[in-house]
Order: structure tokens, then sequence, then C-alpha cells
């Protein structure tokens, strides 16, 4: 493969730490396999692939790194036949490619002596870990309700947070508190930082606090984008002689606002802002229709402005002078302190609940890890690696970290600990960067992107990697275009210059049938006459958001009636299916479904992968009232369920007759409504369902949950029955999931249906729900939909992303209580007398923060979405507000206060002079250089329903289940008449014992053997005498009296093992080897009283054991598996077929340049030549199966008869 100079480097470089920041597509796990590879055949540095530590995002992920490791190891193995390759090869299955959880259990296991841990700790599920939560919790509260020392901290907690209903709301807070803290290196310090954040010293300055300057931030932001609104409209201003008086107090008005700008301390900031002032506007008369729309446009910006700076600038920040923000932020220091308290007592009460049941969770792995790696004299600002850690330094010669810029505080710091200042290799791209929400810190990369050196020779260096060789040209650019505009320092804290941009690494197809070309922008006007302008209802966004779907699923339909081809990735094309599609959400919630439906209206396969909705499948919720029902019959909902399910099949006729039969529960009622009916089949099948949940109920009294389970489903037939329903294969998966909880649920200490069933009540009642199981293939042709999240990592030939309008959601930004890793906790001021809550400076400075980096974060991941596509990317989105936000869009909208992806997209789009003819009523689609806008008026709920207005006849005669008359197609008739070709090769096992071809052989050629042979299935391929349950124990030999048949022989097959011999062996000798074996456990007693020692020594001083002793190579139970072809001994195969022939030889020995095979037998046969009829087949087939195995002939094979004490010697 020809790698870039750039991938060239990374995969090059050596005693450096190194920063991968490789863009999307850019091949950055090709480069850290090529890299892992050089590592291993250095053959001036060379290291063992168990001297790297890989740590990935996901286990996925290590999955697929250790394959094409593997894979690249094997290549080369096959290229060079390099021993060195081959033993890195088998090296591979202990090399530490793994999650960093998976490192940090570990390194747990092998360090765990020293911490306080036990190593057999497991991982709780999330399930378990909820319901000790929720006791612990209550626990710790009771014990403050109860302690009259602690009480004082709770009250005024519990009156904040708490409500009519209790105190869960307060619990969720300290839960929430727990968790943000644990993703910190030193949870107690970030608590105690944040409770001591509240003692501000009396005669502090405001700008003194570090939870100002986001507020002074947000400000200038909001202050520049309306004077950018203002300067848009003074141009044009100037330009209409008509606007000469407008035009002065306008400006008067902007430089006002930029008065806030030259403003830094507080103080003056809030002079500066409680000055901007908009007197009354003097109208204008006269003016021609051009000039009055335009005052419009100009009174309409201002309105915005001007509520912008009053109600989201001067009331919320500036109506108060800074003194008063100050004893707000003091005002809750007791409160802060309590809170914080109230967190450490239950993190350490959790602690101790969880080690008490053997259980820890993820963040625990991290801390325990952690607690391992550091040195007890490590502080927070200066932490010291342990013994541990120093060793790990020394086993590890490179840490290699994937998607780095995902980490957080705690794994840097691990990684940290175990690396040198020289070898740790970080890959990442920070402009991938979008999981804040699972407290993911892209501060860390960021810091070391702008900090590290582009030097070849630095120690600390950063190599940028910009080459996409996933999007068509034309995607990279547009995609440049917008982030070049939009990610700048003010709005994502980070540039989109030269080493930001994405460089194309493929061509475009030229063939005219390639989907591609430009990035097409469809945007649905939603806008209502019957509505006020500025009212919008959920049920109106719902409508507004199912005319984008039809747009959507009228842009798929276009796609595939042109016969578009989608190009793989060797450049070829092929015809674009709807597996070649993906549209991307933001949020699945109350979307995928409505998309779905619309989709598929439009005859348009398609698949969601959800996160909820498994407790609502229809077959989860009947098995889970039929645990109910055995949990407690007298439940009548769930008994109800039940009974009208096909378990009992009953109609509603009946269950409403068994309701009405008395007044006791249906349970009570069950048994003499049945016994009431008139014989037939609805009441045995009744009859049947009492005595069957009787059973049930007795049998979960005995077994476990799973087992119960399990039984349910052979019982009641329930699991096949959804298996021949419609999504039968997501059904049954959703039932087998149900099994695999209750299981773990067990494993994790719990027993009994009742408190399985409060799990799954909990999990409903904390909302949350399940995923369905997810059986779709990567091949099944059917539209994806997903969220973006989901998508990261995945590349598609078609990208849709769609809702680009939809407002951003802002609110974890409207709590109480808001957390952020270096300002700390921010809480809003409470008055207990009117029992109301007000922002705090402190929570407003998070807030403004929070609500920063929020922002940012969506601009990346927009990044994500937009990078996706390989050929074609459509983005779609809606709004009701069209001409008003055209112009927002034409104006510029500063980056930093972008409300919706659109915000973004659309300015380099709509201030296009190609636009300007839509403006004046032109066409609504038109082409702009890259881009293809597309403006789609109001679509009316019959078009959703067009296709089935036009129902083709065909399908309404199925609908009635009449025979449509069309003719199967031939590749129909040629399905359904197909044959398999080797008809044989389906009546012959793949594998056979030699037991049983010899057995079969003596059945077709030998039907006169002294055993009648019983008949075996050809689809066995076991003998019957090779069963390990068929010899009699010789603790039962006894009671059967088969101690001096079969179990004799296998001891003494089991001496022959074990017996070393001699040329001249005495019956001495072979009694101390005896007493030596069961001294080491290998005999029992009982076996060594059926070893007939003069047979064994009568065979030792025969001429074939005195051979056998004076050999050098001795093999005794020698196990084979050979494939041989079909005929003679063996059953006829198809041609060019083979069979896996396995067994065990009892010996072989090396004597004059062959083997020698030996063949065991205690029957008791008359003579030789019985011996030779039965077993020739056997003993062709060791010879045989020996000599291809061992590579070398078999001169010579004999059984020895322990019951003639004679050998017997075959030819071949």
């Amino acid at each position: 493969m020809a790698w870039t100079p750039e991938q060239q480097a990374a995969i090059d470089s050596r005693g450096q730490t190194l920063l991968l920041s490789a863009a999307a597509g850019s091949g950055k796990t090709a480069v850290l396999v090529e890299r892992i590879i050089r590592r291993l055949l250095d053959k001036d540095d060379p290291v063992d692939i168990t001297e790297l530590l890989v740590v990935t995002f996901t286990k996925a992920a290590a999955a697929e790194m250790r394959e094409r490791v593997g894979a690249a190891l094997a290549q080369v193995l096959a290229d060079t036949g390099d021993a060195a390759v081959e033993r890195q090869l088998a090296l591979l299955p202990s090399a530490h490619i793994s999650t960093l959880h998976s490192f940090c259990q570990d390194v747990i296991r092998k360090y765990f002596y020293t911490i306080d841990i036990d190593p057999r700790v497991t991982i709780a599920g999330e399930e378990e870990l909820r319901l000790l939560r929720k006791g612990v919790l209550e626990a710790v509260f009771l014990s403050y309700y109860e302690d009259e020392e602690k009480a004082p901290f709770l009250y005024p907690l519990a009156d904040m947070f708490g409500n009519d209903r209790g105190d869960d709301a307060l619990m969720d807070t300290v839960s929430r508190m727990y968790d943000y803290s644990r993703s910190m290196p030193w949870p107690r310090k970030w608590l105690d930082d944040a409770a001591e954040a509240y003692d501000v010293p009396d005669g502090a300055s405001i700008d003194e606090m570090a939870w100002c300057e986001p507020v002074k931030k947000l400000v200038r932001s909001s202050v520049e984008e309306q004077i950018g609104r203002y300067e848009g409209l003074l141009g044009e201003m100037k330009a209409r002689p008509a606007f000469a008086g407008p035009y002065a107090d306008f400006a008067a008005e902007a430089d006002s606002l930029r008065r806030v700008l030259e403003r830094t301390a507080w103080d003056d900031m809030r002079k500066a802002v409680m000055a901007v002032e908009f007197p009354r506007l003097k109208g204008l008369r006269k003016l021609s229709d051009e000039d009055k729309a335009f005052w419009e446009q100009c009174k309409a910006v201002r309105s915005d402005v001007k509520k912008e700076i009053a109600e989201g600038l001067q009331t919320p920040y500036f109506s108060v002078a800074s003194d008063v923000w100050l004893d707000g932020v003091r005002a809750m220091a007791p409160v802060m302190k309590g809170l914080v308290r109230l967190t450490a007592d239950f993190a350490e009460a959790y602690g101790a609940a969880k080690k008490e049941k053997g259980w820890i969770d993820f963040s625990d792995l991290e801390h325990f890890c952690l607690q391992i790696l550091l040195s007890p004299q490590s502080e927070p600002d200066h932490p010291v690696p342990s013994a541990a850690a120093e060793e790990l330094r020394q086993t590890y010669k490179e840490v290699l970290i994937d998607e780095y810029q995902d980490t957080n505080g705690v794994q840097e710091l691990i990684t940290a600990l175990i690396s040198r200042g020289d070898n740790r290799f970080m890959v990442g791209d920070i402009k991938q960067s979008i999981y804040r929400f699972r407290l993911a810190d892209p501060t860390l990369f960021l810091e070391k992107y702008r900090s590290f050196s582009r030097d070849a020779d630095a120690v600390q260096r950063c190599i940028d990697l910009g080459r996409n060789f996933r999007s068509a040209p034309n995607i990279l650019d547009a995609v440049n275009e917008v982030f070049a505009r939009t990610m700048t320092e003010e709005a994502a804290g980070m540039g989109y210059g030269e080493r930001e941009r994405l460089y194309a690494g493929r061509t475009a197809p030229e063939d005219e049938r390639w989907v591609g070309g430009p990035v097409e922008v469809h945007i649905v006007d939603t806008a209502r006459d019957d509505s006020p302008a500025d009212e919008e209802t959920p049920e109106r966004d719902m409508t507004a958001f199912e005319q984008e779907c039809q747009v959507i699923a009228e842009s798929i339909c276009r796609l595939k009636e042109q016969g578009k081809m989608a190009a793989r990735k060797d450049g070829t094309l092929e015809p674009l299916a709807y597996r070649h599609i993906v549209v991307l959400l933001r949020s699945m919630a109350g979307k995928a479904d409505v998309l779905l439906r619309v989709l598929q209206a439009y005859g348009i396969p398609a698949y969601a992968e959800q996160n909820g909705g498994y407790f609502a499948a229809i077959e989860v919720q009947t098995v889970l009232s039929l645990l109910r029902c055995i949990d407690n019959p007298e439940q009548d909902l769930p008994m109800a369920a039940v009974l009208r399910s096909p378990i009992a099949a009953m109609d509603e006729p009946s269950l409403a007759e068994l309701r009405l039969a008395g007044e006791q529960s249906l349970w009570r009622n069950l048994p003499a409504y049945a016994a009431s009916l008139e014989e037939g089949e609805e009441k045995e099948r009744l009859l049947g369902f009492c005595a069957k949940l009787q059973a049930w109920r007795t049998y979960s009294r005995r077994h476990g949950v799973a087992e119960t389970l399990q039984e349910l489903y052979r019982d009641t037939g329930y699991y096949d029955y959804v298996g021949g329903m419609p999504g039968g294969a997501v059904r049954q998966a959703n039932l087998q999931a149900l099994y695999d909880r209750a299981r773990q649920y067990e494993a994790s200490g719990f027993r009994g249906i009742f408190r399985y069933l409060r799990l799954i009540d909990k999990m409903k009642e904390d909302g949350l729900d399940l995923a369905p199981a997810k059986v779709l293939s990567e091949r099944e042709d059917v539209v994806r939909v997903m969220s973006i999240h989901k998508s990261k990592g995945l590349e598609f030939p078609v990208v849709i992303a769609a809702d680009m309008g939809k407002a951003f959601n802002r609110q974890d930004m409207h709590s109480l209580i808001l957390f952020h890793n270096t300002l700390g906790i921010g809480l809003k001021q409470y008055d207990a007398q009117w029992r109301m809550a007000y922002p705090t400076l402190l929570w407003n400075g998070i807030c403004a923060q929070i609500g920063w980096e929020s922002t940012a974060e969506e601009e990346r991941v927009l990044y994500v979405a937009m990078t996706r596509a390989r050929d074609k990317l459509i983005l779609t989105g809606h709004t009701s507000h069209l001409e008003r936000d055209w112009q927002r869009w034409r104006g510029q909208v500063n980056p930093a206060r972008a409300r919706s992806y659109f915000d973004w997209v659309l300015p380099g789009v709509a201030s296009r002079p190609e636009s300007e003819a839509w403006l004046l009523g032109g066409a609504p689609s038109w082409q702009s250089g890259l881009w293809q806008v597309t403006i789609h008026s109001r679509v009316g709920a019959a078009a959703a329903d067009a296709g089935e207005q036009a129902e083709e006849p065909r399908l309404a005669r199925l609908k009635e289940g009449l025979p449509t008359g069309t003719a199967a197609p031939l590749w129909m008739e040629q399905a359904l008449t197909w044959t398999y070709g080797y008809p044989a090769a389906t009546e012959t096992a793949a594998k056979f014992s030699v037991s049983e071809i010899k057995r079969q052989y003596n059945l077709r050629y030998a039907e006169a053997m002294e055993e009648e042979q019983p008949p075996a299935s050809p689809l066995a391929g076991i003998a019957e005498d090779e069963d390990a349950f068929g010899p009699t124990p010789p603790w039962l030999a006894e009671q059967d009296g088969s101690a001096g048949g079969a179990w004799r022989g296998t001891v003494m097959h089991k001496v022959m093992q074990y017996i070393q011999l001699t040329p001249d062996m005495t019956d001495g000798d072979i009694r101390r080897q005896m007493a030596s074996w069961q001294a080491d456990g290998l005999f029992s007693e009982e076996e060594l009283r059926l070893v007939f020692v003069p047979s064994v020594q009568r065979f030792c001083s025969s001429p074939l054991g005195r051979r056998m002793a004076l050999s050098s190579d001795v093999r005794r139970e020698y196990p084979f598996s050979v494939l041989l072809p079909g005929g003679g001994y063996l059953p006829a195969l198809e041609e060019g077929e083979r069979i896996l022939v396995q067994g065990v030889v009892d010996c072989l020995f090396w004597q004059d340049g062959q083997w020698v095979l030996v063949d065991y037998k205690t029957d008791r046969l008359p003579d030789e030549e019985a011996f030779r009829r039965r077993y020739a087949v056997q003993l062709a087939l060791y010879c045989q199966a020996a000599s291809q195995v061992l590579g070398a002939p078999v001169g010579s094979a004999y059984i020895y008869s322990f019951y003639l004490d004679r050998e017997i010697a075959f030819s071949f």
C-alpha cells in the first residue's frame, strides 16, 4: 500500500510522544495497524506484541484491531516464512489489545494485593447496580433523618430539591453528582473545591471569580452578533436616500453596542449594557413598495436585537450590582457544603455495599486501577507512579491509544502513569469529539494539539493526517466550505485552517450513472396560513417532520428510479441499493418511528436500531405477565394478559364470562369455569393451563428465574410461536435476551422471581428501557436509520442528514444544579419562604460555559454527519419561518450563536447571488457551486396517502385473500424446484470414529459376527463403545456384576498407558509401579484390584513387549484426526469429498526405521482368526492414519490379546 508522507511519518516515528491528528476518512486505523506491524518486525529495535499496549474505545474496535493485526501478520508470514513473524502470531492471543476498562481489570487482577480489594470481584450489571444504588441512597437518607446532628444538613436540601412525593429528585441529584465526580482523578477534591468556591471572601472582586469570564464571553458574543445584524442593514440604508433619518438612529444604537465590547471589567460592562437604549422610531412616509418592504425588515431586525439585549443580557446578568451577585453565592454556601457532605457519605456507603457483594462498576475499574498506579505520596498536582506503575512502564515498550479525543481525566492519568515521556502514541480527531455526555474531555486532546511541535525531531510531536480517502472531492469541498466559516476559536475553541482541512484522496467516477454530484439541501417550508407566525405546538412540529420525511422518501425513490450507481472502494460501480443509504438523526426519540412509517408508506424497506421499546414488545410483555402470575396468580391484569395470549388462547367473550363467573380473582374462578364448559378443546386447554401453572409455580420455587424461563419456553411453545410471526427473528431474540438478563441477574447474587420483577419495574420507573434485540445483518437491503453518534466510524455511499432545522436541545441547562469539570458546581439560589429558585452568578457562569461547550460539540456532531458520506450527501430540514430565517442566514449568523445545523450550513448558501432569484419569485430549486438547493412548500397530508389511493389491483386482491393471477417468475420456479447436487453427502456423516467405521463395515460385509451389532444412524458417526457414560464406575461394578467385563478392559488399557517397560520386567516391578500410581492419584484402589498382574507380566516378557521396551520412541494413547477419501472400508462419498476420521491408537513404537502399531484387546474370542475377522478394518485404518500423520510407514501391526496371552500379527 502506498502511504502518504504524513502516514509514513506516523508509522516510522520512534522515541516520541506522538499525537496523530487523523481527520475523518484519513486511514487512521490502517496507520495504527501498520505501525504495530513495523514495530514487531523492526530488526534494529524489535518488540514482542505482548510489549505493546493498545487501548481502544469499544470492545468491537479492539476485536477489529486484533483481527487486522492478525491478518497482516499472517500475510507477512505467507510472503516471507519468517520465524519471528510466526512467533508474533503465536503471541497474538496474549496481546494487550483491549478497551481501557479491560486493561484496568487486568491491572486489578495482577496487583490486587496492593489495595484493599478482593481479586474475585465481578462487574455488576447496570440493572443490579441501580437496585443497589437506590437501596443505599434510601439508607443514607434515613440515617440523616434519624441523626440529630446530620438532619440539619438534609432539611434545606430536601426543601430545595424535594417535593410532596418524596426525596427522589434530591436522590437523583446526589447520584448525578457522584457520577460526575467519578470522572475526575480525585473525586473528593473536586467536590471539596466546588463547595469552597461558595466561600467568597469579603472584599473580593467579581472579576476575580473564574465563573465570571464565561458570562463576559457570552455577552461579547451576543453583542457582536447584534452589531453584525445592524451593519448588514446600515450598508443598505446608506444607499437609500429615504432612510437618512433612521440611518442615524440605527448607527447610534450600533455605536452603543460597540462600547460594550470596549469594556473588560464587570462593572464597566454592566454600565455599558444598561446604557443601550432603543428609543421610539419616527415613522417614514411616502415610501416605495420596495422601501416599505425593507423598512419592515429593518424594524423586525431591530425588534429582535432589542429583545436579545433586554431579555438576553440586561435582565439575567446586569439587573443587580456585583455585590448582590456575590452575596447570593455566599448565601448558598451552607447548602452546597451539605450537598457535598451528603454525596461523600453516599459514595462511602455505596462503595461499602458493592464491596460486600463483591461487585464493581466501570468507574470503579478506573479508580481502583488509578489507586494501584499512584504512589501514596501522590498529590492532585503531583502524581507519583507506584512500584506497579514503574513495572508496567518497563513492560510496555509503547502505549497506543485510539480515539484519544474521547478520554477523560481519569483515563488520561492512567495512561500517563504507565507510559514514559517518549513512548505514547495517541490517535484521534478533535473535530470528532462528540461524547461530552459520557464525560469525555476534549480539552485533553486540544491542549496537546496546540502545544505539540510539528518538528520531526521533537519529543512531543503532532502529525496531521488531512487526506480523506472516503468521500468524493465535492463532498470534501462542501465540508471545508462550511467549517472554514463556522469552526472558529470563538465558536468551537479551534480554527479550521490548512491543518484542519480535508484533502481528497480519491477521485470521483466519471460515469454519468454515478450517484454523486452536488450536495443537496432540501428545505421544507412548513408555514401555515391559519396559525400565528410565532406559534408552534408539538403536534404542529410532528406534522412538520412528517412533511420532511416525505421529502426524504421522495429523494430515495428518485435516486432508485434514475438507476443510479454507487462506487465500491476499488472504484468500480454497482447498482444503488437501499443498503447503501443511511438517514442520520441527531436524536432518534420521537422521530425514528415517524420516519420509518413514512418510508414504509412509500414502499421503502427501512430499519432503525433504537434504544427503547424492549419492554413494549408484546412477546416480552406476555412472558413477564406469565412470570407475575407464577409469582402471584391473584393479580388479575397479568392473568388476563396471559389468558388472552396464545398460551391460554381465550377470546374476549370467554374472558368476560370468566370475569362474571364469580367475585373472586380470575385465577380462583378459572377451575370452576373450565369445569363448567362442555367437553371439547377449550375445556381441555383451560384445565391443562391450570395444571401447568401449578406445576410452573412448583418448578420456580426449586429453580432459578433463568431455568424457569427456559422451562416456560419449552412447555408453552411460545418461543417457537413468536418465531412464526412477522419479525419472528427479532421476537425470538427478545425472549432470548430476557433469559440472558435473568442469568445475569442471578449471577449477580439475586434470587427469586419477585426480586427479578421488582428489578424490571424499577427499570421502567426510571425510564431505563432496553434496546430490542438486533438481528439485522450488514447485507440486508434496507435503508438504515440511525443517530449521528451511532454512525461515528461508519461510512455509507449515500448519507441523508435529516432534521437539520431542529433547534439544539438545551434542556440540561435549566436544572437547579449544573456540573463542570473545571468551574465546579453551579447551584441556583433558593428562597425557602417563597419556594423560588433563581440563578446565582456562579450558576450563570457554568451555564454559559456549558452552553458554549454544547454548541461547540454540536458543530463537531455536524462534522461527523457530513463526513460519513462516500458518494452523495443530502441535507434536509424544515422551518415554519423560512423568510425570516433566510434573512438571518443572508446576514451571516455568528457561528457561536447558532441555534440549529442550518445556521452553520445555509449562511454560505443564502448569501450567494443565485439565491436572489428565488427571493424575487423565481424557481424554488437552483444550483450554486457545490450546492443544489430546493425549497419545498408545505406538503399536504394527502401526499402521504397518494400511494395508497392509487393501489395496484393485484395488491387489493391479495389483501382480500384472493389469487392475483400473477405467473411465478422463472427465478422462483427454479428456487422452489431446486435439489441439492450432492445427495449422498446429506446421508453420510462428516466425521467418523474408527470404531464406528469398523462396526458399519462389519454390518455390510460380515453379518455372521458372533455379536449382533445394533443399527446406528449414518449421521451419528460415533460408536456406542466410545460413549463416555458406557463403562460402569467401579463403585457400581459390584452391583451390576460388570467388573469382569468392560470395566476390567478399560482398566487394563489404562495400565498399558502408564506402565514403564524394561526388558526384564518382574512381577515385583509391576506391583511397585502400581503402588506409585495409586500414591499419585492416577489409579483408585478399586481399579488396581481389577488388574490381573500375571497377565501384564506375560506381555512384558513377550517378544513384542521386549521390542517395545528397547524402543527409543514409544507413543501411547496416540490420538489422530485425518481426512481420508471414501470407499474401501469407508462409506462411499461424492467425488472430491473426504471424511474426517478420528481415533486413538493404543501404542506406536519406533524400530528399524518404521513404526510398529500395537492394539490391546481383552475380548474373550476363541482364536487368532476371530480377532482378525473382527479387527482387521480397525487396524487397517489405524495404519493408514498413523502413516499419514507421522509421515513414516507403519511396518507391522499387532493385536495383543490378554485373553489368549499372545500377539497376533496383521499384514496389509
